[in-house]
């Protein structure tokens, strides 16, 4: 059975989120529904329980890699 999905992929960061990432894994069946449950399943880990809420930290945790590994060519 498929898993009820929560948000809406006409958000255009989300999908222009999970068409990159499609669009950067070998091409299958059923791919983009995978693409989605992945989506979700990360959605129901952050406490909003939103798709928005995951790609936001998702990108706060890049962005604080990205300053902190600066740091570490400096040294």
């Amino acid at each position: 059975m498929e898993p009820e999905i929560f948000f809406n992929v006409r958000e255009p960061l989300i999908s222009g989120v999970v068409t990159a990432a499609v669009m950067s894994e070998t091409r299958r069946p059923g791919l983009w529904q995978d693409m989605l449950s992945a989506l979700d399943r990360g959605a129901q880990s952050t406490s909003e329980g939103t798709a928005s809420a995951f790609l936001f930290q998702a990108m706060v945790d890049r962005l604080l890699a990205e300053f902190h590994a600066k740091d570490r060519q400096n040294c």
